[in-house]
């Protein structure tokens, strides 16, 4: 596994593009309510594990951005105090 630097800008871009997901899926039921159309059979084994695997995902990258910015707060708080004393 490559660990992927993301920063705003990237995230952002995922999450945009999973929003285009969300509303696809959403259209998809809108048109099944409005047409009154019974159930659809679909294969959604796959798309449920996905899922999971990127809630587990996003757990992590809540976990890992979390603890950088306790990482970023210490060391800035660190140079600070080191600035602030007297030579």
């Amino acid at each position: 596994m490559t660990l992927v630097p993301y920063d705003s800008d990237r995230l952002d871009a995922m999450s945009l593009r999973l929003l285009d997901l969300c509303s696809r899926l959403r259209t998809l039921s809108h048109i099944c309510r409005g047409e009154q159309l019974p159930p659809v059979p679909l294969h959604d084994r796959k798309a449920l594990e996905w899922l999971e695997r990127l809630e587990d995902w996003l757990f992590n990258a809540e976990a890992e951005v979390n603890r950088t910015v306790h990482k970023h707060h210490g060391e800035r708080r660190a140079g600070e105090t080191r600035s602030a004393r007297p030579k």
